[in-house]
């Protein structure tokens, strides 16, 4: 089983990064596709004398100001203080370049070398894993290989996301890239291509006599529900006896994803969520053809947010699902996003979710049935075995 993307206990000693995606901008985020998605907006009506202000400053700034100013910047500027007024975490502004990262990381896609990296202690940057069939394999990059430049450019004093910025750029088809391996420097010419991420892994465990399916989820993307699906029919197909969840981690992503996977369970009919806007609230009903019922334990912690507490939610009222782990984060909102016209972006959010039976976990989280911390054991050397959360939740499936 690799837990790799869809663990990140050891954060405070190296920092795991793919390769072309930074995923800072995507924690707690549900995203409802069929919301505001690359609309464009044009400004309209006579009554918008409350802007003055706003222009006035602006040109007083671009004609007074004592060094040459970036109108372009004011503009970003003007429009982060109106989304910080708001006074919520999870609205924000998004430049081109982390609009690009944003969407890269949801759309389980990317163009680049197919390979992670990761910052060491002694502050330079390595591969830390080659994807199969991936541009980095075919060109002969191995994990360890420390980057010395990319495209010229030095490597030194970056962090693994400014690593990953420098390898995705789209303006060339190829990377030239000089690494480090075992001391001496080696110059590689790679070809990028479209890279599919893997949100979910899989695999099958036992227990006693049981066969216990295992899948993991590290975010809700566009492909993950494929991904899940497909997972889910081999385990099925495998003899499986009972199924793990494994949502540590996952800080949320697409609302149709995790409705759509939440449709693979709870019974045609049934609650799956609530929305509540000012009009009131709405509820959002299983069109389930399907007819499971084996028992499943879904693994949860502090960093499972959004999509993740939708998903243990409904698993926990409407299947039946025993949830291991510690605390969810806590939140409740719902996001969307808007395309301006300059090519940046702005999430908001726009409604706030409840449980099937009507609670509201913003601020508060979702207590799992079995509260285990994870074992210093684990941290210190991390494995199944170790994995005290993993093998509790075999235990209650034996």
């Amino acid at each position: 089983m690799n837990k790799d993307n869809t663990r990140k206990y050891l954060r405070q000693a190296i920092i795991i990064v793919v390769s072309m995606m930074v995923g800072s901008v995507i924690t707690m985020f549900i995203k409802d596709t069929n919301c505001t998605k690359n609309s464009t907006y044009k400004v309209t009506g006579n009554n918008y004398s409350e802007f003055q202000p706003l222009y006035e400053a602006y040109d007083l700034l671009n004609k007074n100001y004592y060094e040459k100013v970036d109108s372009k910047k004011l503009v970003a500027g003007a429009i982060n203080g109106m989304m910080e007024s708001l006074g919520d975490e999870h609205s924000m502004y998004f430049d081109k370049e982390s609009k690009k990262e944003f969407d890269s990381e949801l759309s389980g896609t990317y163009y680049g070398i197919g390979a992670e990296i990761r910052l060491n202690e002694d502050k330079t940057v390595s591969v830390s894993k080659i994807f199969d069939n991936s541009p980095a394999e075919k060109a002969g990059l191995k994990v360890n290989d420390i980057f010395v430049t990319i495209d010229g450019k030095s490597t030194e004093g970056k962090n693994a996301s400014d690593v990953a910025s420098m390898l995705k750029s789209s303006s060339s088809k190829k990377a030239t890239v000089v690494i480090k391996r075992d001391g001496k420097e080696i110059k590689f010419k790679i070809v990028k291509e479209n890279i599919t991420l893997f949100s979910v892994s899989s695999d099958m465990l036992k227990s006693g006599e049981k066969n216990i399916g295992y899948i993991g989820v590290s975010i809700f993307g566009e492909k993950t529900y494929e991904q899940f699906s497909e997972a889910l029919k081999k385990l099925e197909s495998d003899k499986m006896d009972s199924l793990i969840i494994d949502l540590r981690g996952n800080s949320g992503g697409y609302l149709t994803t995790v409705t759509n996977m939440l449709n693979l369970f709870v019974e045609n009919g049934k609650v799956l969520y609530k929305m509540q806007t000012q009009e009131g609230v709405s509820e959002y009903k299983s069109i389930s053809a399907g007819n499971r019922n084996y028992q499943i334990v879904i693994l949860v912690d502090q960093d499972s947010a959004s999509a993740s507490e939708i998903m243990a939610a409904a698993m926990k009222e409407q299947y039946g699902a025993k949830l291991v782990g510690q605390k969810t984060y806590g939140k409740g909102t719902v996001q969307t996003t808007a395309d301006l016209s300059d090519g940046t972006m702005i999430k908001y959010t726009i409604q706030k979710w409840l449980t099937p039976s009507g609670k509201c976990i913003d601020g508060d989280g979702i207590n799992p049935d079995y509260d285990e911390k994870l074992s210093d054991e684990y941290l210190s050397s991390p494995s199944n075995e170790t994995d005290n959360q993993l093998q509790k939740a075999l235990e209650i499936l034996k």
